[in-house]
């Protein structure tokens, strides 16, 4: 039963944050949704919209709150700003939200569309209760002129448009942003969620036209707490019931629009030229940029870059691989070809040339990984292309080999094949070397592990008849290969990995490599026997099956250890 009760506890503390908001959401909702229930002021247009009315109003305040904080994990250039002012003062606060900005900014998402689809079923009763239920000793309450008028005409006010805008703006967010077709089809993602701009006029407009309207109560004795009237004489007044969504929207949008503002005039500023491209194992350019204004920027944070030979909108988020210092003002970003924009710019390479290309870059901005230089313990995880927000971090412990901090390093890097170790190589057989020099060699751990299996399958001969009649012997997989020649040409190069040795060229490398996946058991074990009773940070950047692998054995580890395990990542996906 205990056991049962520890596994409760540790899940109600995993999703905390989840049940906060769900809670808040919930709350304001239902305060909202009595509210218009009970209130006196609505007794008339209650009476005609029935509870659609109340759900309406409580789906409103939901949204208000959602469009609010939707906006606050995109100022980028305020999270630097914050960044500066809170780095020494609370940095794990600062660098929590970091990490979990994406998370918090999808969690609002699916709240805002869900709500919105609600709101606008709620509205599409309301907008035929007004057309049934028109109410002739009060006109002033009425959306619609006469009895039984067409909703249609209804739905093509200025708020039913604006509303069916919106909506549909909100829904093919919603869709673009699914993983199938934001990885396949990543423009379209990019050019619906330009749409936030429209998005947000049309939210200030909505409410204008004053379609749902209170009563205006002269008395205190016209409040009433059941849905009882007195019968008088008087003459009811009705005026359009407040919009708060302004109330809601000012300080977000203010701040919205002043880290737009920043961002575009230091766009403008920052034209950049691509000093050296090379193309580098595994399909991954590296770009070496000389800006004309030397950005001041960490090991970890990353950039946006944005190419105008291929798209004046799109900018595209990259960590810089070697930061500019005082004696160098160049900066190196490495680039996966995977996707659209990243293909059409290895094209552009090609055919243009480096030096005529116009290229902007924007930024830094603030990574959670950042703070991996921080602690007296750093353990980083890597796969493929995610060894780069590590890359500058091993580049500032080559020229600094005798600083504090990070006291230790323990990095491990998951490839596909040996070539790929030739991306950090010579920097790694570099660090070592100056480690040694300087009475430290300690204070880095590298694992290296190689995934792809090099055992030859074994080729069966086949014997087969050509066209003149003669008996021939052709391999099984020749054969194969015949119609197929990208097949044929993919297991060549295959073929030119498996025979390559990074141990003859790098040895301090190559007696650090090994074959296949790391044992996690083993490796987290090895970290608790090593560190106990401290608590540790795990920074990892792959693949979201590497991500949630690693979250889960750090939240294991720190349920049935001495030592605890704070787990951060991030991916631009």
């Amino acid at each position: 039963m205990s056991s049962y009760l520890c596994g409760f506890c540790a899940y109600i503390r995993s999703r905390i944050y989840l049940i906060t908001w769900i809670s808040l959401v919930i709350y304001l909702f239902y305060k909202s949704f009595t509210f218009y229930l009970n209130g006196r002021q609505f007794f008339y247009l209650r009476e005609m919209l029935g509870l659609g009315l109340c759900v309406s109003r409580g789906t409103a305040t939901v949204l208000n709150l959602c469009c609010a904080l939707i906006l606050l994990p995109l100022c980028k250039k305020i999270n630097h700003l914050l960044y500066k002012l809170m780095s020494k003062l609370w940095p794990g606060l600062f660098f929590f939200w970091l990490e979990n900005a994406k998370t918090c900014h999808m969690t609002v998402a699916i709240t805002l569309l869900l709500f919105a689809v609600v709101h606008s079923i709620s509205h599409f009763i309301n907008i035929f209760n007004f057309s049934r239920n028109y109410d002739e000793m009060r006109s002033e309450i009425n959306m619609a002129s006469y009895k039984n008028e067409s909703p249609f005409y209804l739905l093509m006010s200025v708020a039913g448009v604006t509303g069916l805008s919106m909506l549909f703006i909100i829904i093919s967010m919603g869709v673009t942003s699914s993983r199938v077709v934001r990885r396949r089809i990543y423009n379209a993602f990019w050019y619906t969620h330009q749409l936030y701009l429209p998005f947000m006029a049309l939210l200030m407009i909505h409410p204008l036209s004053g379609v749902l309207k209170e009563e205006v109560l002269t008395s205190p004795s016209d409040v009433i707490a059941n849905d009882t009237i007195i019968q008088d004489s008087e003459v009811h007044k009705f005026v359009a019931i407040k919009s708060t969504t302004w109330l809601w929207m000012a300080f977000p949008l203010i701040c919205f629009f002043i880290d737009m503002l920043w961002r575009i005039c230091t766009r403008n500023l920052s034209n950049v030229q691509i000093v050296n491209v090379n193309h580098m194992v595994g399909r991954t350019i590296s770009l070496t940029l000389y800006p004309q204004e030397k950005l001041l920027c960490h090991s970890g944070q990353y950039v946006l870059i944005q190419c105008r030979d291929i798209s004046l909108v799109e900018w595209h988020p990259f960590t810089v691989v070697q930061i500019p210092t005082r004696e160098n003002s160049e900066l190196v970003v490495w680039i996966k070809v995977k996707g659209d924009w990243t293909e059409a710019l290895e094209r552009a390479l090609k055919e243009k040339g480096a030096h005529n290309l116009n290229v902007l870059v924007d930024g830094p901005f603030c990574s959670p990984l950042q703070a991996a230089r921080s602690p007296e313990t750093t353990l980083c995880v890597a796969a493929g292309v995610g060894i780069t927000p590590f890359v500058a971090l091993l580049d500032d412990m080559c020229r600094n080999p005798k600083s504090s901090l990070p006291g230790r390093i323990h990095l491990i890097w998951i490839v596909r094949t040996e070539k790929e170790l030739t991306w950090i190589a010579e920097l790694a057989s570099n660090v070592i070397r100056r480690l040694r020099n300087a009475n430290k060699p300690d204070r880095l751990h590298l694992e290296f592990y190689v995934t792809r299996n090099n055992d030859v399958p074994k080729v069966n001969h086949v014997v087969i008849m050509n066209e003149t009649g003669k008996v021939m012997n052709v391999l099984d997989d020749e054969r194969t290969t015949l119609l197929t020649p990208q097949l044929k040409r993919n297991k060549a190069l295959a073929a030119d990995d498996d025979d390559f040795d990074i141990a003859k060229k790098y040895p301090l490398v190559g007696c650090r490599v090994r074959r296949g996946r790391p044992h996690w058991d083993k490796v987290f074990g090895y970290w608790v026997h090593l560190y106990p009773g401290q608590h540790l940070n795990l920074y990892c950047c792959g693949p979201k099956k590497l991500v949630k692998l690693l979250r889960s054995k750090c939240k294991y580890m720190t349920r049935n250890t001495k030592t605890s395990f704070a787990f951060i990542h991030e991916a631009f996906s």
